[in-house]
């Protein structure tokens, strides 16, 4: 299976997207396009490998976006904020009023973990786009 995000908010400090994963969706935060700038810009619209890898921070089995030009350390951990995170990207279970971050990270971050747990690489898809709603019920 294939993590894919579809970024659909972007703001001078923060950028909003949607994770989807095996019928299962979250919400991401990370911080604003800045020229793919180490440890304060989301990374470019395309397609990557998230591996494992063991951080002294997050702890082993953490999931790291791998192969993006000029960057390293670019993981899937707990963040509310745009600046809780440094070029990485948070996940969450509903977005705050006005848009400026996502909730209940730790939940997300654990079902994602939790659901993806013995799996040591996955493909990613990054990209922009609207949501699309269900509105036929």
């Amino acid at each position: 299976m294939t993590l894919e995000i579809i970024r659909f908010a972007n703001f001078n400090n923060r950028t909003l997207g949607r994770a989807s994963y095996n019928d299962l969706s979250w919400w991401t935060i990370e911080r604003p396009w800045l020229d793919n700038a180490f440890s304060v810009s989301c990374i470019p619209v395309g397609e990557y490998t998230m591996v494992r890898v063991n951080s002294p921070r997050f702890g082993p089995d953490t999931w790291e976006v791998a192969d993006v030009p000029g960057r390293t350390h670019i993981l899937i951990h707990t963040a509310n904020y745009a600046h809780d995170v440094e070029g990485c990207i948070g996940f969450g279970r509903g977005v705050f009023a006005h848009l400026d971050g996502v909730t209940n990270s730790a939940n997300a971050v654990a079902e994602f973990y939790r659901i993806t747990s013995g799996i040591k690489t996955m493909p990613l898809v990054i990209r922009e786009g609207a949501l699309m709603v269900d509105d036929t019920r």
